[in-house]
Order: structure tokens, then C-alpha cells, then sequence
């Protein structure tokens, strides 16, 4: 009876614990998933194909169904690739690291024109030259 009762418990606690704590380590969606390390890649594959080239406004390309702009860097010397609609967390990116601005009138333009995610929508306009006084 009590050899059944140990059984019983680990059937319905133990067993189901362990598969819950299991699946917390697995990837899913976010970090390192595959989702995530796809958008990136295609991020950088951009950017290294277009290192060299001069650029002199904002600029949209298609890669495997991601549309990414681009737009120059605060020191106009670089390129700024960044996805409109990532679809996997995080929900902005950008390569490389760095500023730029944008007119108030471009980033209206981009939200009209493209399907641009919510996210990169705010982070666009937090990025808004400064208007002149």
C-alpha cells in the first residue's frame, strides 16, 4: 500500500515537475531562438554586402521577406540597418550600434508607406532631429 502511494506521488507531482522545469531550459521564442538568430543574420548579411557603399538618405531593401531600412548613421559616414517588423522578440533591431535622426516627415512617410512594427515605430520617433529654433 505505501509502495503505491510513493508511486501515485510521483506520478502526478514529481513526474510532471521535472517535465515543467525541463521545458523552461528549452529555446522558444525570444533570445537565441532560431527565430531571432534568423532576423539577425539577415541583418548582418546586409550590412556586410553594403559596408563600403556611400550613403545619402534613407534607403529600404527586402531579404527574405524582411524589409529593412536604412538610414545614415549621426556622423553620415555609416550605414544603420534596421527591421521594420521583426517577427520574434526582440522587437527592435539594429545593426551596427549607433545614432542617427530622422525627420519628423520621414518617420510619417515610413509608418504610411511601410508595415512597420509598433516598437520600431516609437523607437524611430524617439530618434527625431532635433527641430531647429
Amino acid at each position: 500500500m505505501r509502495q503505491c502511494h510513493i508511486q501515485s506521488v510521483l506520478c502526478t507531482l514529481v513526474v510532471p515537475a521535472l517535465l515543467v522545469a525541463g521545458c523552461g531550459q528549452c529555446p522558444t521564442d525570444g533570445r537565441e531562438s532560431p527565430g531571432d538568430k534568423r532576423e539577425w543574420s539577415i541583418l548582418q548579411a546586409l550590412e556586410f554586402r553594403h559596408r563600403s557603399v556611400p550613403i545619402t538618405g534613407l534607403e529600404s531593401q527586402t531579404l527574405e521577406g524582411y524589409e529593412v531600412l536604412v538610414v545614415p548613421g549621426a556622423d553620415n559616414q555609416q550605414r544603420i540597418w534596421i527591421m521594420l517588423a521583426p517577427r520574434h522578440p526582440p522587437f527592435y533591431k539594429q545593426v551596427p550600434e549607433g545614432s542617427y535622426w530622422l525627420a519628423r516627415d520621414e518617420v510619417g512617410q515610413l509608418a504610411r508607406k511601410h508595415k512597420i512594427s509598433s516598437t520600431v515605430e516609437q523607437v524611430l520617433r524617439s530618434h527625431l532631429r532635433p527641430e531647429a529654433k
